[in-house]
């Protein structure tokens, strides 16, 4: 199943997650107009999210978004980790 969400975050910014997924994620895509320093945090956080679980709780997700935005020393601007995963969790609905 491939799904698609798209919210205005309260931070302001708006985030798009587009899913592919059977009982497990097999492709995530994450664009918006929010910034990411380094960009390829980005890329780390979506092939992070792989091989997990449809119905991952909210908690793994943040803790994971949390994790790699930390190892990177990374600046997240106009949204949160915590806002980046409920738009993961409504797109994997």
């Amino acid at each position: 199943m491939i799904a698609y969400s798209s919210q205005k975050v309260k931070e302001g910014k708006i985030v798009k997650v587009e899913a592919q997924f059977d009982n497990v994620i097999t492709k995530l895509k994450i664009s918006g107009d929010f910034f990411l320093h380094p960009e390829e945090v980005l890329d780390d956080i979506e092939k992070t999210m792989l091989d997990l679980k449809r119905d991952v709780s909210f908690e793994t997700l943040v803790l994971k978004i949390q994790n790699i935005i930390k190892n990177y020393d990374a600046q997240m601007i106009g949204i949160s980790p915590e806002s980046l995963a409920l738009v993961i969790r409504e797109t994997l609905k």
